[in-house]
């Protein structure tokens, strides 16, 4: 008898699934925008989409699109991360957290990583994060560990993104950061840029828009003990 009951009852659960997906909508077609690319960067040559971090082949990815559709389950939460595709894939991608935001924006390429290494925690408030972000100079200069762990020990804070413990480093050298935003401030003061202390951090030397050839990784334990080391910038050929 039990066993009769038991079959009934997930009969009728996978019945009643398959009909609310068959009278109400279980995926929706979301439109993303892409965030600008500056003109005096190097040549963009598209976009590579991941969609929770697993690689989504779509049309439109181009570098002349302005936004992109996917299909998605509705309201559920998911990462999207746009990588813009350059010769040298050297900038850091651009994303969103759905359904919080459709619009893709370079720091929310931030929030995409840490959504996708952290599985997702639905609990938490993705959408107040992608907001204080957009106030953030450099996301990617943040203590990723530590808000990692804000996240999921439910003990996350606005201070978390805070940038602490950076050097401000003079060069009389014109270079490329791979948070495109900050490369707005780098054209107008050219001379000085942002680093974690004790951390290397890679910049492309900037040639016009012609793709860098060789980058310097500059790493500065003070203002007065700072190290520059010539590299070249390696190219890549990636299939869109």
């Amino acid at each position: 008898m039990k066993r009769i009951i038991l079959t009934t009852a997930i009969f009728v659960a996978l019945a009643a699934g398959l009909c609310s997906c068959q009278f109400f909508e279980c995926e929706e077609t979301v439109a993303f925008e892409f965030p600008e690319w500056p003109d005096y960067l190097p040549e963009l040559l598209g976009w590579k989409l991941e969609k929770n971090g697993v690689p989504e082949l779509v049309e439109g990815r181009s570098a002349h699109a302005t936004s992109i559709t996917l299909r998605l389950d509705k309201n559920k939460p998911c990462s999207i991360t746009a990588t813009p595709v350059t010769q040298n894939q050297f900038f850091k991608p651009a994303g969103t957290i759905y359904p919080y935001s459709q619009k893709i924006t370079w720091s929310g390429g931030y929030a995409s990583r840490l959504y996708n290494t952290i599985g997702g925690h639905e609990q938490f408030n993705w959408e107040k994060l992608l907001e204080k972000l957009e106030s953030c100079d450099n996301p990617w200069l943040l203590d990723s560990q530590e808000i990692l762990e804000a996240i999921d020990y439910h003990s996350f804070n606005a201070n978390k993104l805070k940038l602490s413990g950076t050097i401000s480093v003079s060069l009389d050298f014109t270079v490329f950061s791979s948070y495109v935003p900050q490369n707005q401030a780098l054209e107008q003061q050219n001379s000085q840029v942002i680093v974690k202390k004790g951390q290397p951090e890679l910049f492309a030397l900037c040639q016009g828009t012609e793709f860098p050839q060789y980058a310097i990784i500059i790493c500065a334990s003070s203002s007065k003990n700072i190290s520059l080391d010539l590299v070249s910038m390696p190219i890549f050929k990636e299939e869109l």
